[in-house]
């Protein structure tokens, strides 16, 4: 993916994208309905999506198809969440860190602008460069507010009494 978004190969690189989206969507459906979708599963398989997200995220700032300020705001998110993750289950045992409504949301708007800058790379047009802007606007938005409601329950979760230690 990254490579073939630095070769400036965005049509190759949209389809690779829809790939995967359609092949992690089929691998969830069919953990579910099959019912075996495992723990391991559960926690490798939005870390996957986030990684491929971030590397595309990144690669489309360097190629400058990205405005630095989006890409800055987006990875200063994830790294403010992952690393108050971490020092909430270092220093006070906390183990789950679920999602929020914003954080879906925002999630959701990110893909949804980075396929539309593929597209719009791919094959431009004008109506296609202004859903672009639109979905701009609500990645950047939903991002910060998602931001800030991950540190508000961060803070929050970090307050509450210590959980019980198991014997």
């Amino acid at each position: 993916m990254v490579w073939l978004l630095l070769e400036r190969r965005f049509a190759s690189a949209l389809g690779l994208v829809i790939f995967a989206g359609l092949t992690d969507w089929l691998d969830g459906f069919a953990a579910r309905r099959l019912g075996v979708a495992g723990k391991l599963g559960a926690a490798l398989d939005p870390l996957a999506d986030k990684t491929l997200l971030v590397a595309v995220f990144l690669t489309l700032g360097v190629v400058g198809l990205v405005p630095l300020w989006l890409l800055a705001l987006v990875v200063a998110r994830d790294v403010v969440i992952v690393t108050g993750a971490a020092l909430l289950r270092t220093l006070r045992g906390i183990r789950k860190f679920p999602p929020t409504m914003h954080g879906k949301i925002s999630t959701f708007f990110q893909i949804v602008f980075v396929l539309l800058v593929l597209i719009v790379a791919a094959v431009p047009s004008a109506f296609l460069i202004v859903l672009r802007q639109i979905a701009l606007g609500c990645t950047a938005v939903f991002t910060g507010v998602s931001g800030f409601d991950y540190v508000r329950i961060g803070i929050l979760m970090a307050k509450a009494p210590a959980p019980a230690k198991r014997v």
